[in-house]
């Protein structure tokens, strides 16, 4: 069974499924955050009437984010309620742990920017075979490697530097993701090369090009003119 142009669950129906440890955990960060003057209040839109403008500077940074988490938080939503054909109770609990975290940091970047957040993407699934164990596994790596490619392009970018601690401990998450399923697919595959340099560093990527593999996966258009690189 191949799933074409899996449709984005309804974010508000995935939001009920998020622990309680984990909404309070990154609500409180954004909360605190806000605390700081670091929310994002507005934004000066200069999208056309097809193209989803995400902003320049530090909002465009953040929406640049979010737009990835979505892509992560609706893939473990597809992956988690259409189990591939011999899914382990193992496999299955982990599929939920790793939803459960990419939702909560799409709910944190959606609270952070406040209404400066871009609208609910429309992605584009087809690639991928959803019953099929190698299809998922090979595609949830995928994507952790390009969303730590694009945290680690975007970090210095930043002119609010505050924002940088909290996105570094985020982004560990991802790496702890992209190593479990490596490891899985290829054992003991966990930092291959082709993501990790020679100084054991995991690769950092601008956000115009991280951007652009992104779009594969995705049906709305984006003005990303203004997007620091």
């Amino acid at each position: 069974m191949e799933i074409k142009n899996a449709p984005v669950i309804m974010q508000a129906e995935e939001t009920d499924k998020i622990s309680d440890i984990s909404r309070r955990r990154f609500f409180q960060l954004a909360g605190g955050l806000a605390g700081a003057g670091l929310l994002v209040s507005s934004c000066h839109s200069r999208s056309g009437p097809t193209d989803t403008y995400i902003g320049s500077g530090d909002i465009g940074l953040l929406n640049f984010l979010y737009i990835l988490e979505q892509i992560e938080a609706a893939f473990y939503t597809q992956a988690y309620a259409t189990p591939y054909y011999g899914m382990t109770e193992s496999e299955m609990q982990l599929l939920l742990d790793v939803r459960d975290q990419e939702i909560a940091h799409r709910e944190f970047f959606k609270r952070i920017l406040g209404t400066s957040a871009i609208a609910a993407i429309s992605l584009d699934f087809s690639l991928i075979t959803f019953a099929d164990r190698t299809s998922v596994l090979t595609y949830a790596a995928i994507f952790e490697d390009m969303v730590i490619s694009g945290y680690n392009g975007a970090a210095h970018l930043f002119i609010n530097t505050d924002y940088v601690l909290t996105l570094s401990k985020m982004v560990t998450v991802e790496a702890r993701h992209s190593a479990y399923f490596r490891d899985i697919l290829n054992h003991n595959n966990f930092a291959g090369s082709n993501v990790v340099d020679s100084n054991g560093l995991d690769q950092a990527i601008s956000p115009a090009t991280v951007l652009a593999t992104a779009k594969t996966y995705i049906h709305t258009h984006f003005d990303s003119s203004r997007l620091p690189n």
